[in-house]
């Protein structure tokens, strides 16, 4: 048996850094972080004193050495692409399987097979997908889920994003993909990215086009106008609010109220989700959580 902090840990972690549920893809079908928690359990058994002691240094303490631990266990991939007008599969139709049957599948669900395959390829049994992993049915759960989404791509082991209007590194910067709002922090905050264009063709053949040597990333900090350092070492927190919110300025949402939420992550600030309070009051309310955050009445200027 591993000692008790690791198991207590590996519970921790499971049931609140990672997403409410995934896909587990040899069955194509949601799951709970319950069956994620039985599925790594054999895995985390197998941690011992000794790797404990490996990661053990000066700079890092037994709770840090075993967070690393447990995190290099739990492995999923994540997916970032641009929603279809229409045809993407939802959280019921996950459920009820009736999509996977169909003999002829919608665009978003072939999007969402392919998605399946490539994480399976780099060694996932899981993969999460902001169309079909959240029951929106549930304010709780969707008010959780937006609220954690840039932790979960943070702690993800791989982002696979799908760039269907690229088929070369020269195409990226016309992508729709850099004009939407909640794709910005999941730029910023996956650690390994993987780069996907039309019919799935990889970019790269890097492992991680995240590197800091990536010719995606040079063609993404040109497009975006963010430095290489902040795609590869982001930190959410806040402050250089100016810095970050022209990042943002020009990308758009289809809900008015996103363009305010989905810069909570990036600043490390928590909003109660009310869709229908109006983009305005929505942004307002961001600007509000930054300046209690760090003190600093500048944010101001971008309250309109």
């Amino acid at each position: 048996m591993p000692p008790q902090d690791v198991l207590d840990e590996f519970s921790r972690y499971v049931q609140n850094d990672i997403p409410i549920r995934l896909i587990y893809i040899p069955e194509i079908r949601p799951v709970s972080r319950d069956f994620v928690l039985q599925h790594f359990l054999p895995l985390v058994q197998q941690i011992t004193e000794k790797d404990i002691e490996k990661w053990i240094s000066s700079n890092v303490d037994r709770d840090t050495a075993i967070k690393k631990l447990v995190s290099r266990v739990v492995r999923y991939a994540i997916l970032s692409h641009r929603w279809l007008k229409e045809g993407e599969p939802g959280f019921r139709d996950i459920v009820n399987r009736s999509i996977v049957r169909e003999r002829s599948p919608s665009p978003g669900f072939e999007k969402l097979m392919k998605a399946c395959r490539v994480a399976n390829n780099y060694g996932f049994d899981f993969v999460w997908s902001d169309t079909c992993c959240i029951d929106k049915t549930s304010s709780s759960e969707l008010d959780e889920s937006i609220r954690s989404m840039f932790r979960w791509y943070r702690n993800s082991s791989m982002c696979i994003v799908y760039v269907a209007q690229s088929s070369s590194i020269a195409d990226l910067g016309r992508d729709e993909w850099f004009e939407r709002g909640w794709t910005l922090q999941e730029l910023l905050a996956p650690r390994k990215m993987k780069f996907f264009g039309a019919n799935w063709k990889p970019l790269t053949n890097l492992s991680n086009d995240k590197d800091t040597n990536s010719p995606v990333l040079f063609a993404i900090s040109l497009t975006t106008n963010i430095s290489i350092r902040d795609l590869c070492y982001f930190t959410p927190k806040p402050s250089a609010v100016d810095q970050r919110m022209t990042w943002a300025a020009k990308r758009k949402t289809t809900r008015g109220e996103d363009v305010a939420y989905s810069l909570m992550g990036m600043f490390d600030v928590g909003l109660q989700i009310a869709y229908g309070e109006g983009a305005q009051r929505a942004f307002c309310r961001l600007i509000e959580a930054i300046m209690q955050a760090n003190g600093n009445t500048s944010v101001l200027n971008w309250a309109g």
